[in-house]
């Protein structure tokens, strides 16, 4: 069952965005055993989501169900002790489903570089990132959504404005203007750690696009820019 290779997207860096706001939610709160189960679930289900998706816009649907099928019923087997020990995780499927049915509908569409796409996929990161908090406090805290969802968009402008929109100005235009403008806002509440990471990622919203870096150069940038966001959300105070 298992000769032929796995399927995988090769949007690594997404990967590490989809556990930033998980690490976040336990930052903010502590550790807890249901966090492991948590992250071992949503590490499955977000290898899952590639060939689940592609069977909506891509041939080849036996090999794409094949491993919708491993990934999804390897998830579920991580979920289990965390929906006996916690079921009430299970209201965050309200928000989550329907963003994946967005996700769905650009699929059908071919059409998964759609900026509402990338933003239903950020809100999915940041629900994620909400429900590890949950775990350990049993409250909503909507920071922990609103922080990487705000960064990861303004990501997602300058990663368009290298790549496939690098033509067109406007994005250049709106992801130094969100850099700029969130940082400032960051700064004005007094959370630093933030600010700098707002910095750091206005500097390389400002320099990259003016170098012939190759989308895998950008790509591996990425990695640093996450660990400077990742320290920053570590050391703000969440409001």
């Amino acid at each position: 069952m298992l000769k032929d290779k796995p399927v995988l997207s090769n949007q690594h860096g997404a990967l590490v965005m989809a556990f930033v706001p998980y690490l976040y939610g336990i930052f903010a709160s502590h550790f807890t055993l249901s966090h492991l189960w948590l992250g071992l679930s949503w590490l499955f289900l977000y290898l899952c989501s590639y060939p689940f998706l592609s069977l909506f816009s891509k041939k080849n649907r036996q090999k794409y169900q094949k491993w919708t099928l491993i990934y999804g019923i390897i998830s579920l087997f991580f979920a289990l002790p965390l929906l006996w020990q916690q079921p009430k995780i299970l209201q965050f499927l309200v928000p989550f489903l329907p963003l994946v049915w967005v996700q769905i509908h650009y699929a059908k569409l071919r059409n998964e570089r759609h900026l509402c796409n990338d933003i239903a996929g950020i809100l999915i990161f940041g629900i994620v990132g909400m429900a590890s908090y949950y775990l350990a406090t049993e409250r909503y805290n909507l920071a922990i959504l609103l922080h990487p969802t705000l960064f990861f968009i303004a990501t997602t402008l300058y990663i368009k404005s290298v790549a496939r929109e690098r033509k067109n100005p406007r994005y250049k235009q709106l992801s130094l203007l969100s850099h700029l403008l969130l940082g400032l806002i960051y700064l004005g509440y007094g959370q630093i750690g933030m600010t700098v990471a707002y910095l750091v990622g206005l500097i390389r919203a400002i320099v990259i696009p003016k170098q012939k870096w190759t989308i895998k150069q950008v790509g591996m940038l990425e990695f640093a820019v996450t660990l400077v966001l990742l320290v920053g959300l570590a050391c703000s105070v969440v409001f």
